[in-house]
């Protein structure tokens, strides 16, 4: 997976989220003892320290014979995580790091398996397996909550990274190949195939993936960043097998070579194991072709211009325009100097009373800021970028004025002291928050710095550079002025990137791609035409070849818990307000939640509702101002936060409560102003500032396509889903392609006085304390006073309605009767590949065949459909999923097919009653395992009980879920694949493409189907 940190809203659906329960066994006794200079098979331990901020103890080691380095971040954490990270630097665009990571997980010489890595997947109870290309590095992650099973995947990947297989036919399949685009014919066209190919094409049908990556290449050209790791789709075909293999050789050595574990495991095992089996193998080998120098710094600024794709669903074309203003910063081995830049990122350009907002967001003259604005860490030297999306050509110019007008007024004026108090308060609350799979987020924290530098555990130690920083603010009232004059008005590293659509954009791609493909087959007699349609052949007899997956470790059924974690909780109603409270060691910080039920909202309300999530918390109050209540949120709270929310039944299919998620958390001591704020807006009585709404209304509408090209099978899922069942058509119509459509037109039609009288009338009918419900997730050794100011909070809001939230609160929508031909929609995107899905309803989810489809879900993805989009034919991913409102989806990813891949879908009815004889106890046991793996994901503590708080979903229902998934047996994939996939449903579906125009169906072809075409090209 090539990674490029993003960030995605998500719409709030209610999912399964409750832990299994792990014996809570402490592994410290295995560090007791261990002194800096100990000797521990092989490795020396170097530094050790307690890092109080992450409540963890961090003990950095270095193999004595090929310097590699380990480090161990023991903490009382049940999710252990393991890691093996290179530091790759390739010097062109082929995408040799890329193209590697996904070969070497295709079998090794412990495990000559193909495809190893997926069929573990099936094996495991890992609650993260994956593999990433960076910029400068490639990493292989896995967490796991169980011994055995993390011992296990710790051999898989070990052996994968140093003993890969790399076959030629695997580098075919994963990387590029040319091959004839109907095996049946020997004389058919030849194209280019591969997984990573398509995988990019797909990465860089977003415009913002395109800016991102050209600015990394521009701003930091001379060494390894001026080239995309990824790979370029007009170079990957470049890239050749021997290149690939001698890129392995260089840099999948120990010597260059960083592993990382996690948690409450054993360390001195894992060492013992790696030395013995991988690093004694090896003598020391120099890395300096992987080490990547410093940037040499411009004498004067530089600018560029790029092309892009013109997006049907954005802006009017003459607004399609972004402009990035970029400067090379700190290097990131500097880890104070690094956290001062992020500390100063943060002042600059979060939130109404930042500088740069101020000055580029207000005139609203743009559609705001872009993902790359920010500070970007990933990269040896360091890089701030102000970034705007929806700009005029003609105002290029004005942005870089106001660039510079406003360092200098930041330099002249500084900081308010409100807002350097807002900043510091959120480093600290986010020292204090545990987030999902914790030691994955520490990884990817401490990847780049550790990429280049030893200064590891340095940059754990948060609070000595806060205390740093306070000092230095206290001792120099200017510092943070003189930091900025320094790094941004005097540097002239300086970068201006400008991107602008191109109507030929897409046609100068595909002429590229023709002419590649000319040069690649020009000459090629009938010979060399032979060996490759051999070689085509050979891929798919492998594909099709079954193989000794006997060969891999694997859990069994005792591996998994038949219990479940109950969280201490009690449900109390306090002046009529049903109230959930959990009791969970919440790190000194109280998390509320609360659903809004908008079941009685008008059916245009209700289409408003993203909107008034995204505006109601940025309008200001009747005490504060947009700026003052932004501040005093951001100094007394993480974050008040509103999302749209659909819970199912679990009980009745079209079934659902709609309603509005709103949440937040604070230091305990700030409790009494976290609900003066939501009280604050409870109270709202009046919206009479258009000329920010507006300006609001601008940056929704901006940002509302931004992802359908990384995400697009989500809404191609979504969409196919709501073909079949009523909440999914709900959520449809709240975040997906109808939101999208809809928004577009309201914005055409209406005026912006009366839709924010339309937000003020949602709030008026929302904020209402008998149209909610509360959990509270706190300490219960602060309990009483907590509940105290609660009880005060819900006492000063209004009370509008005589309803209260009852199992009332759910509503049943339309319901789908199947017609003479299947509901399918084809909406037509600018982007190069397509996303396919097609959606079959079945039941719900407290029967027993929900269980069983779940179980049938992952058993189609592992056996059928992975080899068949991805294997053969060439999608970055594809599969099936069940939700909880009985949808069975299947769905594709980055795929270069259409109208075959919806064959595919449709052929898992006959692939299954063929090959039912076939399915062993071990592939039941293994398509439980996958669905364990979901259903038993760890819970930080700000979410424990949510699964009942927002569904109803109580322990005992849950835990009756679980039996029934145990208790699935091969004759109940069977009789649930006859009832919901043979022919007597099947029109009771939907079917979705996102992708290219294809006149195929415009044509209506296909049988049994009626096709509507939605152009957005």
């Amino acid at each position: 997976m090539w990674r490029r940190i993003t960030q995605i809203k998500k719409f709030s659906r209610a999912h399964s989220q409750i832990t299994k329960p792990v014996k809570n066994i402490d592994y410290r006794s295995d560090l007791d003892g261990i002194v800096v200079n100990d000797k521990i098979h092989g490795f020396v331990v170097k530094q050790i320290k307690e890092i109080k901020e992450f409540r963890l103890r961090a003990i950095y080691l270095q193999h004595e014979k090929t310097k590699a380095e380990y480090l161990h971040l023991y903490r009382d954490d049940s999710n252990n995580l393991f890691s093996v990270n290179f530091r790759t630097t390739p010097k062109d665009n082929t995408g040799k790091p890329h193209i590697l990571e996904h070969t070497v997980l295709c079998g090794s010489q412990l495990y000559p398996v193909r495809d190893p890595f997926f069929k573990m997947l099936n094996r495991s109870l890992a609650t993260f397996m994956n593999a990433m290309t960076g910029s400068d590095y490639t990493i292989y992650p896995f967490s796991s909550q169980n011994y055995s099973d993390y011992r296990n995947l710790q051999k898989i990947y070990l052996d994968a990274v140093f003993n890969p297989l790399l076959s030629e036919t695997d580098f075919m399949q994963e990387g590029w190949r040319l091959e004839n685009i109907d095996l049946s014919d020997p004389k058919s066209k030849l194209v280019f195939k591969g997984v990573v190919y398509n995988e990019m094409k797909g990465v860089f049908s977003e415009n913002e993936n395109i800016f991102c990556q050209k600015l990394q290449n521009s701003i930091l050209p001379d060494h390894t960043y001026g080239v995309v790791s990824g790979g370029d789709p007009k170079d990957i075909p470049n890239l050749t097998w021997q290149a690939l293999k001698q890129f392995h050789k260089e840099h999948y050595h120990p010597s260059n070579c960083r592993c990382l574990s996690y948690g409450n495991f054993p360390l001195i095992p894992s060492l013992e194991y790696i030395n013995e089996e991988y690093f004694s193998k090896y003598m020391y080998s120099q890395p300096s072709n992987t080490i990547v120098p410093k940037q040499s710094r411009w004498d004067e600024p530089r600018r560029e211009n790029i092309s892009c794709r013109f997006d049907p669903m954005g802006e009017p074309v003459e607004k399609q325009n972004s402009i990035a203003i970029s400067l090379l910063l700190s290097d990131c081995t500097d880890v104070y100097e690094t956290f001062l830049m992020q500390f100063l990122t943060e002042l600059l350009i979060k939130g109404p009373n930042s500088a740069f907002y101020k000055s580029l967001i207000e005139p609203n003259f743009s559609g705001g800021f872009t993902p790359s604005t920010g500070l970007d860490t990933q990269s040896r030297d360091t890089v701030f970028t102000v970034s705007l999306q929806g700009v005029k050509k003609e105002d290029f110019q004005k942005v870089e004025d106001i660039f510079n007008k406003t360092i200098d007024n930041v330099i002249e004026q500084g900081f308010s002291e409100d807002h350097i108090e807002s900043v510091l308060h959120s480093f600290e609350i986010a020292l204090k928050h545990e987030n999902r799979n914790f030691g994955l987020h520490l990884l990817f924290g401490l990847t780049p710095i550790w990429n280049h530098s030893t200064k590891v555990i340095e940059a754990l130690e948060v609070n000595s550079m806060m205390d740093r920083l306070k000092n230095n603010l206290k001792s120099n009232p200017k510092y943070l002025q003189d930091v900025v004059k320094k790094y941004f008005q005097e540097n002239n590293h300086r970068l201006v990137l400008t991107m602008s659509p191109d109507s030929e954009y897409e046609a100068k791609l595909d002429k590229a791609e023709e002419e590649l493909l000319k040069k690649k087959t020009k000459g090629l007699g009938d010979k060399e035409k032979a060996v490759i349609y051999e070689r085509g052949l050979k891929l798919k007899t492998l594909q099709e070849t079954p193989q000794n997956v006997n060969l891999l470790p694997t859990l069994v059924m005792d591996d998994i818990s038949s219990d479940i974690e109950k969280v201490n909780k009690v449900n109390v109603s306090i002046s009529n307000v049903s109230t959930q409270i959990n009791e969970v060691n919440s790190n000194g910080l109280v998390y509320f939640k609360s659903i809004l039920n908008t079941s009685e909202l008008s059916e245009e309300q209700q289409m408003l509702l993203p909107l008034f999530c995204y505006v109601i918390n940025k309008l200001g109050t009747a005490k504060l101002n947009y700026k003052e209540f932004d501040s005093l949120t951001n100094r007394k709270t993480a974050g008040l936060t509103f999302n749209a929310h659909i819970a199912d039944s679990l009980y009745h299919l079209h079934t659902y409560e709609p309603g509005v998620l709103i949440s937040s958390y604070c230091l305990e001591k700030n409790v009494d102003s976290m609900w003066d704020l939501w009280q604050q807006l409870f109270t709202i009585s009046k919206l009479d500032d258009v000329d920010r709404f507006k300006m609001l209304i601008q940056l929704y509408m901006a940002n509302l396509t931004h992802g359908i090209a990384d995400s697009g099978h989500i809404y191609a899922m979504q969409a196919a889903s709501s073909l079949v069942s009523a909440s999914a058509y709900q959520v449809e119509v709240l975040s997906g392609l109808q939101h999208i459509a809809y928004m577009k037109g309201l914005i055409q039609t209406s005026n912006y006085k009366a839709m924010l009288e339309g937000i003020l009338d949602i709030a008026k009918n929302l904020f209402d304390k008998r149209k909610m419900r509360v959990s509270l997730n706190i300490s219960p050794d602060h309990k009483s006073s907590i509940l105290r100011t609660y009880e005060n909070f819900i006492n000063s809001l209004p009370e509008n309605s005589k309803a209260t939230m009852s199992e009332s609160c759910y509503v049943t929508g339309k319901t789908w009767i199947p017609s003479e031909a299947v509901n399918c929609q084809h909406h037509v995107l600018n982007i190069p590949v397509n996303y396919c899905s097609k959606s079959v309803l079945t039941c719900p989810y407290s029967t027993t065949e929900h269980a069983s489809l779940q179980v049938l879900a992952r058993y189609l993805s592992s056996k059928y459909l992975h080899p068949e989009v991805r294997e053969k034919r060439g999608a970055y991913g594809g599969g099936a999923r069940l939700s909880p409102d009985g949808v069975l989806a299947f769905y594709s990813y980055r795929d270069p097919n259409g109208s075959e891949t919806l064959d595919v879908f449709d052929g898992a009815y006959d692939w299954l009653r063929k090959n039912f004889k076939e399915c062993t106890s071990q592939d039941l046991l293994e398509a439980k395992l996958g669905v364990f793996q979901k259903v038993d994901t760890p819970i930080p503590p700000s979410s424990k009980g949510f699964d009942e708080f927002s569904k109803r979903l109580t322990p005992e229902i849950f835990q009756r879920h679980r039996a029934d998934i145990m208790a699935v047996k091969k004759q109940d994939l069977e009789a649930v694949t006859e009832k919901y996939l043979g022919s007597d449903n099947s029109l009771n579906c939907g079917k979705v493409i996102l992708g290219p125009k294809n006149d195929q169906f415009e044509a209506s072809t296909r049988k049994n189907e009626i096709w509507t075409v939605l152009d957005n090209a």
